[in-house]
C-alpha cells in the first residue's frame, strides 16, 4: 500500500449517529463528528478533521473497512446511511449517517447533541427537581 495519501481526493463529511444503551430501545444520545474520506485502491480511508492535507500518510489515516463500490457513494449527492451487513470490522459504526459536510448542519447537530446531553444529565442528577420537570415539560410541548 502506498503510504502517501496526500494526493487523494479527500471529501469532508459529517457523521451523525443516534447512540443507544445496550439492550434498550430508548435514545440516549447523539454522536456528531467531522472527518475526511478518500477513495484508495485498497478501500475507503478516513482522516481526522484536524489532520492537514499535507500530513495525510499512513498510519495517520486509516482504512475504514469499506469498499468503494459497495459502501460509499463517493459523489455525496444527498446522504448515505451506513447499513449493517458484513462490515463489522469497519471503524465507522453501523447505523451512522454519512452526510456531505455543511458547517450549518454541523452547528445544528452539535447544538442538539449538547442540549440532549444537558437534559439527560439534569435528569440523571435530579429527576424530581422542579427545574428538571420544567425542562422536560418544555421539551414535550
Amino acid at each position: 500500500m502506498n503510504y502517501d495519501c496526500t494526493q487523494l481526493d479527500w471529501k469532508a463529511v459529517l457523521l451523525v449517529k443516534v447512540t443507544r444503551l445496550p439492550f434498550g430501545d430508548t435514545h440516549t444520545g447523539l454522536s456528531v463528528k467531522r472527518l475526511y474520506l478518500a477513495q484508495h485502491l485498497d478501500g475507503i480511508l478516513r482522516a481526522d478533521w484536524t489532520l492537514p492535507a499535507d500530513e495525510r500518510f499512513l498510519p495517520l489515516v486509516q482504512l475504514t473497512g469499506w469498499k468503494p463500490e459497495r459502501d460509499v457513494p463517493f459523489v455525496f449527492p444527498v446522504q448515505y446511511r451506513r447499513g449493517g451487513s458484513d462490515r463489522s470490522a469497519a471503524v465507522i459504526p453501523t447505523g451512522t449517517w454519512v452526510l456531505p459536510y455543511d458547517d450549518a448542519h454541523y452547528q445544528l447537530y452539535e447544538r442538539v447533541r449538547l442540549s440532549l446531553h444537558a437534559v439527560l444529565e439534569q435528569v440523571n442528577q435530579a429527576p424530581t427537581d422542579s427545574r428538571t420537570l420544567r425542562t422536560l415539560t418544555r421539551w414535550t410541548m
